[in-house]
């Protein structure tokens, strides 16, 4: 079973890369999430776990589906 960490671990980088590949900052992410651009960095370093509805509103600004957030059959092994 995937552990509450780990999830945060892999959601965590998936946000970061999405957001690094797309060339914006945290803060421009965060401004257009709605979030502080502390709360998109604690998101990044997994020191928080989003709930769906946060990963939804990143996925939207991010312009990306919420499913390439989530942790894939590769990244669980």
């Amino acid at each position: 079973m995937l552990s509450r960490t780990r999830f945060t671990e892999i959601v965590a980088k998936n946000v970061k890369k999405y957001r690094t590949r797309k060339g914006i900052s945290q803060e421009e992410l965060a401004a257009r999430a709605g979030f502080y651009r502390s709360y998109i960095n604690l998101l990044e370093t997994a020191r928080r776990s989003p709930s769906a509805y946060t990963l939804h509103r990143v996925a939207n600004a991010l312009r990306v589906k919420i499913s390439e957030l989530y942790p894939t059959v590769k990244e669980l092994l």
